[in-house]
């Protein structure tokens, strides 16, 4: 019983060869297929933030500003922000491995402050220059610290983004930041 139900079901369905039908049935799917656009992702727009002595980009349409120096766009819980500070000592490139002992300790005081934990560390190249990534994990947000040191300044890139969240706008704060 049930398997004829379903065949006089799906006969139904089925448009017989008549040209009418298949253009009824068809019609709808091309203006379905019209809807949304050209198919291609919308690119993202970006703004250029300057300051006398750096600049990146940051998403087009947040809000930004400066406060003693630091420089952060923000969107509700996500961030982007350059912070300099003068360094005791001139910084060279031998230091690089001195220095990164000494960050890693710095971020894990940071992860404990936070209630967070430092969850990732990686070797990036930020303005032609060989720097120090951390990632610290803080409920459902990572702050990408970035630490790009040169002569003597230090430029702290911290980036928060949703642990959910790819986030491109930490990329191009990092492929964006000039000295």
């Amino acid at each position: 019983m049930l398997a004829e139900s379903f065949r006089l079901v799906t006969a139904r369905l089925i448009p017989r060869p008549s040209r009418c039908k298949q253009a009824a049935l068809l019609l709808p799917l091309l203006i379905l297929a019209g809807c949304g656009g050209s198919g291609h992702p919308k690119a993202a727009r970006w703004e250029t933030i300057s300051t006398d002595s750096f600049r990146f980009q940051a998403p087009h349409g947040w809000p930004w500003h400066t406060r003693q120096g630091i420089v952060a766009a923000s969107n509700d819980s996500e961030l982007v922000q350059v912070a300099p500070f003068p360094l005791a000592k001139t910084y060279t490139t031998a230091l690089f491995g001195k220095v990164q002992r000494e960050l890693m300790t710095r971020m894990r005081t940071v992860a404990q402050q936070t209630d967070g934990r430092l969850t990732g560390r990686n070797d990036v190249t930020v303005a032609g220059i060989k720097s120090h990534l951390y990632d610290v994990t803080v409920g459902d947000h990572v702050d990408e610290y970035t630490f790009v040191l040169r002569g003597k300044r230090e430029f702290q890139l911290l980036c928060r983004r949703k642990k959910s969240n790819a986030a491109p706008f930490c990329e191009h704060l990092l492929a964006t930041f000039k000295l």
